[in-house]
């Protein structure tokens, strides 16, 4: 095992870094669940965190500065995602910071059309801080959480009993989404975007 803690602690905060500031929770809740195992620095796993989504959030927005929407047609991934980016950003523009944060394949695109936007760099910059610090500290606890819960299966089960229980996890978890997430998210989405639609026509028919 010392060996893994040595790889741990020479590597694992440089992919915490990487992949918060790409996108994604999965490398960040194992860094926390390794950390309530004690094999990383709980506030070290946090602040690189809170700093690799900040650092990917400037650098997306400044790309969004440069060249929003031409970036965005450019790559599929971007273009794909960017329907729904829009349709958040014009329905809750207040707080659309901090629900992009939360819905994954959409904080590239957004901080790249915030770029484009009119919003100023220093309010972006402030409401990221907050935005970057309050996630890392959610999505921390809930690695800790799932962290300590592996702890006590393996403890009273062994190995065999850790890999059983994370296969079923995953089992149920795609279930339910593919049940019921999926449908609900896409259905929202897709309602929110007639309703803007229908609010274009009518401005263009009283016009």
């Amino acid at each position: 095992m010392d060996w893994a803690h040595h790889l741990v602690e020479q590597y694992g905060y440089w992919a915490v870094f990487i992949w918060t500031f790409i996108e994604g929770e999965s490398v960040f809740v194992a860094a926390a669940a390794l950390a309530a195992a004690g094999l990383m620095e709980p506030w070290k796993v946090i602040v690189v965190a809170a700093a690799g989504a900040f650092a990917g959030h400037l650098a997306f927005f400044a790309l969004g500065r440069w060249r929003g929407m031409e970036v965005i047609q450019a790559v599929p991934f971007l273009r794909r995602h960017y329907p729904k980016a829009n349709v958040i950003l014009d329905k809750y523009a207040q707080w659309s910071i901090f629900i992009f944060q939360y819905l994954y394949g959409t904080r590239i695109v957004a901080a790249i059309l915030f770029g484009a936007s009119s919003i100023g760099f220093w309010r972006f910059f402030w409401l990221q801080v907050a935005n970057c610090l309050s996630w890392s500290f959610i999505i921390y606890a809930v690695g800790h959480a799932l962290g300590l819960a592996g702890l006590a299966i393996l403890h009273r089960f062994g190995m065999a009993g850790l890999v059983i229980a994370i296969v079923a996890a995953l089992i149920v978890g795609g279930g339910l989404y593919a049940r019921y997430g999926h449908h609900h998210v896409r259905n929202h989405f897709n309602n929110m975007k007639n309703d803007r639609e229908r609010d274009e026509t009518s401005d263009d028919s009283n016009k």
